[in-house]
Parts: C-alpha cells; structure tokens; sequence
C-alpha cells in the first residue's frame, strides 16, 4: 500500500467517524451498555414475589403428593385475596420458579434473580425479533423509533424486577414479530403457545393481533397463511387447555374461580368509565403521563388512516387496533385493581404496548414516517423533542434508583385518610383509588429524589445519550430508507414549488442532467405505481415533477422544452444504452409526442 492509500484510507476512516449517524450509534451502545449491567447487579423484588415464591412451593408439594384436583382450595378469600394457596396468578408465572426449585435453587433472593434475568432476556430477544421484522416490512428505520419507545417509559423502571409483565410484553413481542416475518408454522404454533399462558385474558388479543401480522406478511410476499393461522390457532388452543387444567388443580373447576368473584370487579358504569379515563390521562397512572412516545405514536397510527383517507392507507387495521386498545383499556377498568398496584404506574397495561407499537409501525410506517421526517428535519427540533422525552424519562430513571422508597411515599401506610388498608370491593377502597389516581401527589414527582443519587446521575446521562442517538438514527433511518411510495406521496403533498427546487439541486452548473437522468429513473420508478397514483388523484403531482425537471433543462441549456427532452432521452441512452421505453411512449407535454 502507497503513501497515498494511507492518507486516502485516513480521510475516509475521519470522514466515517465525523459522521452523525456513527456517534449516534455509539451514544445507543453505550447507553445500554450501562442500563443492561445496571439491571442485571439490582433485580428488584416485586410486591407478589414473595406470595408467587410461597405459591410455587405449595404446587410443588400438590405434585408431589399427587393432589391435582382442587389442591388446598379453601371455598372463599383469604385475608391475602386467595382462594388456594398456590395462588391466582397465570400458570406462566410459576413455571420458571417451578424449574429453577427443581433444578436446587432454594432461597428468595436467587429465585427471584432468576425471574428478574428471564424478563429481561426476553426483552432484549424481542428487540432482535422487532428489528427483523421491521426491516423485512420495508420499515427498518422505525427499529429505532421502536428503541426509542422502549427506552423513554416505563420498561425502563420494570427491566430488573420480577413483576411478570415483563416477561408478558417479550414474548408478546415475540409472537407479533414472528406472524409479520411469516415465521414457519411451527414457530408461530411456539409463540403463540407462550404469549396465550402470559394472562388467562390474553386470548382474542392473540388471536387478533396475530392475525394482522399474519395478513400484512401474505401482503408482503404473496404467500398464503392458511397453514400458520392453524397452527397459530393449535398453539394458543393448547394454551388454554393447560391454563384450565391448572385451574383444575387449584380451584377443581377450568375456571379461575378466585378471579371471578364479584369483589374483584368493579361495580357500576360511572367507575369503570372513570377508571378507563384514568388509564389513559389520570395523573398517576395514565399511559400519556408515564409512556408518552408510545401513547402518541400509537393515537397517530390508529387516526391517521381515518382522516388523511385520501391517500390511500387501509383504515381497517387502524379500527382493529382501535378496538383491542378500547378493549383492554375498558377490561382493566372493570377489575378493582386497574393499574395493578401497588406498582410503579399502569403496571397491567405495560405488556401491550410494545406489541401493539410495532404492529402499529409495520403496517403505518410509511404516513408515521413522512410526520417523523418533518418533525425531526431541523436540528432544533430534533432536539427540542429529544428534550421533552428525556424530561418524561427522568422520573423512571429516579424510580430506578429508589424503587422502593417511591412506592413507600407514594402508598404511604401512615396516611389516615388514605392508607391502602380497607377492604376489598369496599367504598372506602374505591375512594381512596379516586384519590389516588387523580388528588394525590403525582407519583412522577415522587421519584424525582432518585436523581440526586450517583447512580440517578449516571442513569440519567446514559439515558439522555440513548434517547438523543436513537432520535438521530430514526432520522437517518427514515431519510435513507424511504422507499418510493414515501417519496411519491411527498412529492404529492408538497407542492410544485419544492419539486422544483429538488430537480433545480439535480442539475450541473452547465444544465447537464448529472442527474436528470437519476430524476428520469426516479420519475420512472414512481411511476410503475401508475394505478396507485390514478386510484389516489397524484398522477398531476407525478407528471408535476417530470414537467418541473424538463423545465429545468430547458432554462438552463436556452432551449425549448420539446428539444430538452429530446435531449435527456439522448443523453439517458447514451449512459445507459437504452432510453427509458415510457418516456419515449408517453407526451409529456401537451400536444407534442417525443419521436
């Protein structure tokens, strides 16, 4: 190698690293190369563990001794809101304490380690999954909107305790990336079979949303998917009948007898209207005030189809995402327990939203992303949005660090008027959940204190460095991997002036078309969408564009617009070898035939 190469491979390897998108990357690396160190030395016990631990041992015992049906079932609650004392939590929950105890681990802390890891390992599988099948529908760029999502809400409190939404969310994401790449049948069967044991109310939603990633991927690559919806629909089948047989052995029925009693739902249409309202925008456990990228990503994707139908985007995923988000939002409002606390915000709601932001970005990614581009266009507003998700972050980073001293403040045993205390279904339970949710001091604020700490701190940095570079690297992502369709709509929405100014930066100095031929074959390549431009009233908009480059040429070399195209057809053959056969067929200009 010359001395020459070595200065030319220098330069280019300064150039590489003066780019935006290399130190992004970094900023993303290192953000989570302390977050997921930090999640794996302080799993964090959650407020079931110790009932969940106390629960598997007792099943553990039902097996050994033999007992299936009906095992320590008492006929009535319990002071700890039980009916058995294996407890009423989904069968999920219990298999990995349940093989850990097998396998010699015996102490609360070493259990509970394990189910914090499992969580977390799962989450990080499911972005590996989101990033492929994002990419195989045509929307890679939105993996780090996804990223983004995931990093500015509360996955980032929950990511090292052993509450098990966690784990529900992963392997929910699992399965919805699986139906959109069309995964084999057997894999779905697979997917589908954990996400339906993640809660016993899981299943029409996995029905549903594996049936929309499933008919987004035969639209993809022309496939059918009868093989995978059957096989999907066994898996989950057989979800069911182990979560029966379970129930079998607690409670002597297929039922979750415990879950079912009246005391555990909430009484009236007035309080579960209320308590829907507060799932979305109450204070202390509204998904706006706790994940506010994804509850405005999400609000867009399901109403943009329904008001910008004018360009073509398939409103009826958009009303079946509508109804699963009123349907889990208005089930969670008839439990007495909404938010499932005591917990760091709207814990029951957490396992959906990822699942349903990604499905959301597959099939929306293109009218998301023409909004994203706008918004993150200028560097001053990228930043200034970058500012406002890192202000909303801020507080899951300060619960991070002080979990269990927020949660203490927050639900405070001492409070007379409000302790927590009273009995299940009573009406003093339900005004103090009144006060709670909507009068009382924003749990947001009550993790502030956690900042000050060093490890507050240090989160915090690393956590503003993931959110700006996944800001940078969405941006990117968008531009450069905007397919033909985006740049179509575009170019219809913005108008004939910017087209000019796009074929006016297209063009040398001399008028020579450096590229009119790169806007020739763009030209060309939209249109090979002719019958989706004529169906959504753009074709003006395209042969605005085609007009607008000709124009260019003709002002810049003094000819006219007939002898510049001629020209741009010559000069298109002559680097190519073949004029493009459609500009040579078709008139584009009124009157004269290029001939």
């Amino acid at each position: 190698m010359t001395g020459r190469d070595r200065r030319r491979r220098t330069r280019a390897g300064r150039r590489g690293l003066a780019q935006p998108s290399v130190w992004a990357s970094l900023a993303v690396a290192a953000s989570f190369a302390w977050l997921v160190p930090f999640w794996v030395a302080r799993p964090i016990e959650s407020g079931d563990a110790p009932w969940l631990l106390d629960g598997t041992d007792a099943l553990a015992g039902c097996l050994k001794r033999g007992d299936l049906v009906a095992c320590g079932f008492t006929h009535h609650i319990t002071a700890f809101g039980g009916m058995s004392p294996i407890g009423p939590w989904p069968l999920l929950q219990y298999v990995p304490d349940l093989v850990s105890t097998s396998l010699g681990v015996t102490t609360h802390p070493d259990r509970v380690r394990i189910l914090a890891l499992l969580g977390l390992g799962v989450l990080m599988i499911s972005m590996l999954l989101a990033w492929v099948a994002l990419s195989r529908a045509g929307h890679a760029g939105w993996f780090w909107g996804f990223l983004l999502v995931a990093l500015s809400g509360p996955m980032l409190a929950y990511a090292n305790t052993s509450w098990g939404e966690l784990f529900a969310s992963g392997l929910l994401v699992c399965f919805v990336a699986v139906t959109l790449v069309q995964a084999p049948p057997a894999v779905i069967a697979l997917a589908a079979f954990a996400a339906g044991l993640t809660k016993e109310t899981v299943y029409p939603f996995v029905a549903v949303l594996g049936l929309l990633g499933l008919v987004l991927a035969r639209r993809r690559t022309g496939r059918p998917i009868r093989r995978h919806v059957a096989w999907g629909a066994s898996g989950l089948v057989l979800a069911i009948v182990l979560a029966s047989l379970f129930n079998v052995l607690r409670y002597g029925g297929v039922l979750n007898t415990n879950q079912l009693q009246p005391e555990f739902h909430t009484p009236g249409i007035g309080r579960t209207f209320e308590f829907a309202l507060g799932l979305l925008v109450s204070p202390n456990g509204g998904m706006f005030f706790f994940w506010l990228s994804a509850s405005v990503l999400l609000s867009l994707a399901c109403l943009l189809p329904l008001f910008r139908s004018r360009y073509g985007l398939d409103r009826r995923p958009a009303l079946v995402l509508i109804a699963v988000v009123l349907a889990l939002t208005f089930g969670l409002a008839s439990w007495w327990s909404p938010f499932g606390w005591q917990a760091w915000g709207p814990r029951l709601t957490i396992p959906w939203i990822l699942p349903l932001v990604l499905i959301a970005t597959a099939y929306y990614g293109e009218p998301l992303g023409q909004l994203a581009r706008r918004l993150l266009a200028q560097p001053w507003r990228l930043l200034l949005v970058a500012a406002v998700l890192v202000a909303v972050t801020l507080p899951h980073v300060g619960y991070l660090s002080r979990p269990q001293a927020t949660i203490a403040t927050f639900f405070s045993p001492t409070d007379r008027r409000c302790h927590g205390s009273y009995g299940i279904g009573s009406s003093r339970y339900y005004a103090c959940l009144h006060e709670q949710m909507w009068t009382r001091h924003p749990m947001l604020l009550d993790a502030v204190p956690g900042l000050k700490t060093t490890t507050g701190a240090v989160t915090s940095v690393a956590v503003t460095l993931g959110v700006l570079g996944c800001l940078i690297l969405l941006r990117q992502g968008l531009q450069l991997g905007g397919t033909v369709g985006d740049e179509r709509t575009r170019v219809g929405m913005a108008g004939s002036c910017r087209v000019r100014k796009l074929a006016q930066a297209s063009f040398g100095s001399d008028g020579s078309p450096r590229v009119a031929v790169s806007m020739v074959l763009v030209v060309q390549s939209a249109l090979q969408f002719a019958a989706w431009v004529l169906q959504h009233r753009l074709c003006r908009c395209a042969w605005a564009a085609t007009g607008c480059a000709l124009d260019e040429i003709a002002r810049r070399r003094g000819v006219s617009r007939s002898e510049a195209a001629r020209q741009a057809i010559a000069e298109t053959a002559d680097e190519s070898g073949v004029a493009p056969a459609w500009l040579q067929r078709r008139q584009l200009w009124r009157g004269t035939p290029l001939t």
